[in-house]
């Protein structure tokens, strides 16, 4: 019997994007991010050849609507944010609904618009990464976690910035994290996120294949039993050190 392929989950990734965009067009009136995942989408047929896949996005603009609890005012609507992700993916994992992702950075920044000085800017927010080998190892790395910047200048100097804990977070591809970025800082977006039937059912599978494996390795952190695997352990090492 030959080597079972996985080419098929790969052409899945791209088609996903594609249908994502093309049901977003409507739900969001042909916003101009949408064509990011078009690329993106064209980038896995034309080069992931193999059984595995990267998507590799860069500063999509997205709609950021005034943050509730906004620091200082003079920013509110004034505020752009950008979202960028690289993943890449393994089909036989996904396949298998076990841990598919290899490399996952999921970034995104709300950045003062309209900058007049290189001195004074407000900039910050937050990133979702897996551990990866370059990591220091004197800091404590959940496998997949949150972690918050905040890279804001007044008058040339920079604002008050000491190591944030990483927290674990589920991971993301890029339908979940648009899904999550839209919660949190587009509410009137994220309702009509809900609604679009063939969206939502995008993000259905993609958790069924990423936060499924993610959550049951995770509640195997709290057995008393001893019996965790190590892969379990990484997801909440302080818990398990």
């Amino acid at each position: 019997m030959g080597k079972k392929g996985y080419q098929h989950i790969v052409k899945r990734q791209a088609t996903k994007l594609e249908m994502a965009a093309t049901s977003l067009k409507t739900t969001l009136t042909n916003a101009g991010w949408l064509r990011n995942l078009s690329e993106a989408a064209s980038e896995i047929k034309e080069k992931c050849k193999g059984d595995d896949w990267l998507v590799d996005i860069l500063d999509m603009e997205i709609p950021i609507e005034p943050p509730k609890h906004l620091k200082p005012g003079h920013l509110k609507g004034n505020l752009k944010m950008f979202v960028s992700i690289r993943m890449e993916g393994y089909g036989k994992a996904w396949n298998d609904e076990d841990d598919c992702i290899k490399s996952l950075c999921f970034k995104v920044d709300v950045r003062e618009n309209n900058r007049k000085d290189d001195d004074k800017y407000f900039q910050t927010g937050f990133h979702i990464d897996k551990v990866n080998e370059n990591d220091s190892q004197s800091e404590m790395h959940p496998l997949y976690h949150v972690h918050f910047i905040n890279e804001s200048k007044i008058n040339g100097n920079e604002v008050l910035a000491m190591d944030v804990p990483r927290l674990a977070h589920h991971p993301v591809d890029v339908l979940l994290g648009i899904l999550l970025v839209y919660a949190n800082y587009n509410p009137e977006g994220y309702k009509k996120l809900l609604e679009d039937g063939h969206f939502m059912a995008l993000c259905r599978d993609s958790a069924k294949h990423i936060l499924s494996p993610y959550y049951r390795s995770l509640s195997n952190v709290s057995q008393l039993d001893g019996n965790i695997k190590e892969y379990d352990k990484l997801l909440c090492p302080y818990l398990t050190v």
